[in-house]
């Protein structure tokens, strides 16, 4: 697996560009200047579904497993954090306006898209001869159980934006700092409240299923005081560094405190973890047309790339030759996520007249 790790890193150096002295890179948290940035963390991801399939006991995997076992959910943390955040930046500048197109536009079509993508593994599990019942496949649209395909992230995504819908229909009366702030407080709330309800009650479900759930609101507080944190750290490099060797301590300090108090130490850990990536990137400026393609494909990529594991584990390939199986299962996966959002996309524009954007970078 190291290899793997390695022609990454040369994708991300290859595309790297330092800020000079001073000067920092003003398109750090943008659309297209956070699209690389996902695009690194939905190869990881990648990775770590495809490590699951083969055997990674050799020493030439020792590095890359070290890697995943420090990184852990944090794979996924900068998903949480952007979709956060730029559903709050869209309704600092929209307002109530943006809030009525999340259950007319940006929950249904990421809804959509999951169940095509959820009927091409019931078709992929009936090749085997697998079936399931009727009220396994209706919680598996919902994304609460899984018919093979990757699940949790879409149905916590999705109840997140339920959350945020009810939390902001106070923006209904005016759209201000005060009602924004009040927003951002109640989908906080809401959202412990929801972590909560996970590890609390019987559903069985696994820790990554809440244990990064909160980062969607640290997005949200990130856009409310963005000018002011931006204010400080970009002023120069001496307060930059500063608060970024501040930031290092607590962070080693947290990871290694990561697991003795729970989700909240895990909390601590996940909320410094993020915001040293969102540090990084106001130094470094991740260009490549690679982790790009892959930035702009997250959400296909996330949902479909088991179905060439699938397959190809069905054969045996997993088993006699991991290196090749990796390759296929990422050749595979770039091209039914190209085929399958250019399908989406007309999909949505037909039924709500735009493409399907925001579904694709979920």
């Amino acid at each position: 697996m190291i290899f793997f790790v390695a022609v990454l890193f040369l994708l991300i150096i290859s595309g790297a560009e330092f800020s000079k002295p001073n000067e920092f890179n003003k398109d750090y948290i943008s659309r297209a200047g956070t699209t690389a940035i996902k695009g690194i963390f939905v190869i990881l991801i990648m990775f770590s579904h495809g490590k699951g399939y083969i055997d990674v006991g050799g020493k030439f995997d020792v590095p890359y497993l070290k890697m995943q076992d420090h990184l852990n959910q944090m794979i996924v943390a900068m998903f949480m954090f952007y979709s956060g955040y730029g559903i709050m930046e869209s309704i600092k500048k929209k307002g109530s306006a943006y809030i009525d197109t999340i259950p007319k536009k940006r929950f249904p079509q990421v809804l959509l898209n999951m169940d095509i993508a959820v009927v091409l593994f019931l078709i992929l599990a009936a090749t085997a001869g697998k079936f399931y019942s009727v009220g396994h496949i209706l919680l598996t649209l919902v994304g609460w159980e899984s018919v093979g395909n990757s699940n949790w992230y879409i149905f916590v995504i999705l109840a997140l934006y339920v959350i945020t819908y009810f939390a902001f229909l106070i923006l209904k009366k005016k759209n201000n700092k005060t009602t924004q702030l009040i927003g951002v407080i109640i989908t906080t709330v809401l959202s412990v409240a929801f972590v909560y309800i996970l590890m609390k009650t019987k559903t069985t479900k696994q820790s990554w299923w809440y244990n990064t759930l909160i980062l969607y609101s640290l997005g949200m507080w990130y856009s409310y005081f963005k000018d002011k944190i931006e204010k400080v750290l970009m002023k120069n490099d001496l307060i930059f560094f500063a608060a970024s060797g501040v930031l290092v301590l607590a962070y080693l300090e947290a990871y290694n405190m990561r697991s003795d108090y729970g989700i909240y130490s895990y909390t601590v850990w996940a909320v410094l973890f993020t915001l040293g990536i969102v540090m990084i990137t106001m130094k470094v400026k991740i260009t490549n047309p690679v982790l790009e393609w892959f930035g702009n494909h997250v959400f296909s990529v996330y949902i479909l790339q088991r179905i060439p594991m699938i397959l190809l584990s069905r054969y045996g390939v997993a088993d006699r030759h991991k290196y090749e199986f990796m390759i296929a299962s990422i050749i595979v996966t770039v091209f039914i996520a190209e085929v399958f959002d250019r399908c989406t996309g007309a999909l949505s524009k037909k039924i709500w007249g735009r493409k399907n954007t925001d579904a694709k970078r979920v």
